[in-house]
């Protein structure tokens, strides 16, 4: 009898255990994964970091080029030029001089280009209306990573999306200055 109730209990645990093994839902999760660490910079890079510091929250001055006030072409010319490396003074210039750049492969330090106002300035007290076409190149800006920019307008220096509507209609292009 002794021999009877330990297997039936026997059964009993063995069923209990198997049904609560069932219960007992999926495996952990793995631990998340640890993001990457950020890029290392070159020394230009750090250079051209230390530099948008200086400017950023400068005010807006046409013709400008230091962190006193900057336009936009002023900005990236000043910028690198702190970087040590030479950029040319317009932004038409600057789109022509630089390694063109795709928008996929965009990284820190890639000036980022666009029309958004051109038609205003080429068409500025006419009675010309400006065509929906036009490609020529009239802003830019530094892009710092994570789809972020710097760049000048009548604003100030600040950190602007290019995933805006107004910057993403009007992309033109990006190029590169750095090694």
């Amino acid at each position: 009898m002794a021999t009877r109730f330990r297997a039936k209990w026997g059964v009993l645990l063995i069923s209990a255990a198997l049904l609560l093994a069932g219960c007992a839902g999926p495996p952990p999760l793995p631990p998340p994964a640890v993001a990457p660490p950020p890029p290392v910079r070159t020394p230009q890079e750090m250079a051209l970091e230390r530099a948008l510091g200086e400017f950023y929250g400068a005010p807006y001055l046409s013709g400008g080029s230091t962190p006193q006030g900057a336009d936009c072409s002023g900005l990236v010319q000043g910028v690198f030029q702190r970087a040590g490396v030479k950029v040319p003074r317009t932004v038409a210039q600057q789109f022509e001089e630089g390694r063109p750049v795709a928008p996929g492969d965009l990284r820190f330090g890639d000036v980022v280009f666009f029309n958004r106002n051109c038609q205003r300035e080429v068409f500025k007290g006419t009675l010309l209306a400006p065509p929906a076409w036009t490609s020529q190149v009239c802003h830019n800006g530094i892009y710092v990573g994570q789809g972020r920019f710097v760049h000048a307008s009548p604003k100030g220096v600040f950190v602007s999306r290019l995933d805006a509507d107004i910057w993403r209609a009007s992309f033109t292009g990006a190029r590169r200055y750095l090694p």
